[in-house]
């Protein structure tokens, strides 16, 4: 009877914990930086790093404007209640955001380690009981001491391995439609213009509206050599597509800002909002890495790098230990949805990462973070990521993800209108057949970038439709 009731008061404690494993054993992190200084913060940084060097669990730093979903959760390290105590808490992995407090008393290995295993039984299905004395007294904040050999004990170690055996072996799982290993050439593959239902709702709110793209330059990175080095990659891209058009504009709201400070890696494709990115690091990336702007750019474009895809393990292995930490998530493969399964893998691509590519100092010493498989002299390795250029596949791929949005900048209102996923189901050839029948209802490039900032009282409200329609880039 009395375990009965006991087991009841935890279950009535825990009942809104939901328990998930962190997919492919990868816990995504973003410490508050409001909540904690930068001693605290590199204290935390050296504790997962150590913690990661006992389980087979691994702890990737990223940014806040990471694509967090209810399947790929990022962990949220944050003090909002300014405790001071590391009391006890139930996890909740029921949103995109699981938040693990870290008290300013507790900011030290032994403790964090201790709160970490917890969150990490926690998503296995192991919860604490909060209200239990014992566990309360456990979590006393201890004296900072020298930190033993492992942080983990033996029986934590083996418990998390135990469970996390198989999703960490799905970080580097082989298997994703071998028939695609195969050389291809660009005659081989049927309709690549046209993409699949997934691949509409996954890129749908990634591209840049009518393929316009507008950015702007600071005064004091304007006429540099980095400024030049942007601007022949933009040059290139346009050459490359006939759609796409970068376009220097002061006062818009969503656009991409170079500067002498920001983030060094843009967002994977359109945001709504500025984005502020250092300039002197969107040029200049690994050691001969030739395609650094131009890789960057196309993943602004929200054009998925090669050495990203899904299939990505077939191909090319990426040793982990020598990824500089907190650009791990640049290296993870991109949800299946993103998946264009006309185009074969490509090394030559603009976006294929280099053998080196965000290596750390280790990188200095020959090792590689991006080692291709069954590499013949060294060919691949000394050539992926060195173009200058983009390949007839990077050519493809932008072209059939904006497709759609430069025919709203020539066709008719009506057809512009239509639901991305609808559209791309539909055969694109028939739309640009029908776009050919409506050029009298066209608009042009200028007029789409004049009608930015239109303002919304001038839209009509009665069921008529005006005799003259204009496409708004809302931008």
């Amino acid at each position: 009877m009395y375990k009965t009731v006991a087991f009841l008061l935890v279950f009535a404690t825990q009942k809104y914990v939901f328990a998930q494993l962190w997919a492919k054993g990868v816990v995504h992190f973003t410490i508050n930086k409001k909540d904690y200084d930068l001693h605290s913060q590199d204290i935390i940084l050296s504790t997962l790093a150590q913690i990661e060097q006992e389980i087979c669990v691994k702890f990737f730093n990223s940014p806040f404007n990471y694509n967090a979903t209810t399947a790929d959760k990022i962990l949220f390290i944050t003090n909002e209640k300014k405790k001071k105590s590391c009391d006890p808490e139930a996890f909740d992995f029921n949103g995109s955001v699981v938040d693990m407090t870290v008290g300013y008393k507790c900011v030290n290995q032994a403790d964090i380690a201790r709160i970490v295993v917890d969150m990490l039984r926690a998503s296995i299905g192991t919860s604490l009981d909060p209200e239990s004395e014992k566990l309360a007294k456990k979590y006393q904040p201890r004296a900072a001491t020298p930190a033993p050999p492992n942080l983990l004990t033996a029986a934590d170690r083996n418990y998390i391995n135990a469970h996390y055996a198989a999703e960490c072996a799905r970080l580097t799982q082989r298997g994703l439609d071998p028939s695609y290993r195969r050389g291809l050439d660009m005659t081989d593959m049927a309709a690549p213009e046209q993409l699949s239902a997934d691949n509409a709702r996954y890129y749908q709110d990634k591209v840049w509206p009518l393929g316009i793209v507008m950015y702007g330059i600071a005064d004091d990175v304007r006429d540099t050599p980095d400024h030049k080095t942007l601007e022949r990659a933009m040059s290139q891209l346009e050459l490359a597509s006939s759609c796409l058009i970068f376009t220097e504009i002061e006062g818009a709201r969503n656009l991409l800002w170079f500067g002498r400070e920001g983030e060094d890696v843009p967002h994977f494709g359109f945001v709504k909002g500025n984005q502020s990115l250092k300039l002197s690091s969107f040029t200049h990336g690994a050691p001969g890495h030739a395609a650094h702007a131009l890789s960057l750019l196309l993943r602004a474009l929200g054009a998925p790098a090669a050495s990203n895809r899904p299939d990505r393990d077939n191909y090319v292995t990426i040793n982990w230990k020598f990824v500089e930490k907190g650009k791990e998530h640049l290296l993870e493969t991109l949800p299946e949805a993103s998946w264009l399964r006309q185009f074969p893998y490509d090394f030559k691509s603009a976006t294929h990462a280099p053998a080196n590519y965000m290596c750390g100092a280790a990188c200095r010493l020959g090792e590689q973070t991006v080692v291709p498989l069954q590499d013949k002299l060294w060919y691949r390795t000394l050539t992926m990521g060195r173009t200058t250029e983009l390949s007839d596949i990077d050519q493809a791929i932008l072209d059939a993800l904006y497709l759609r949005e430069c025919q709203k900048r020539t066709v008719s209102p009506t057809i512009a209108d239509a639901s991305p996923v609808e559209a791309f189901e539909e055969d694109n050839a028939a739309l640009v057949e029908a776009g050919e029948e409506s050029q009298n209802d066209a608009v042009t490039v200028d007029e789409a970038i004049d009608n930015s900032d239109a303002d919304q009282d001038n839209q009509t409200t009665d069921n008529t439709q005006p005799e003259e329609t204009t496409i708004s880039t809302d931008t």
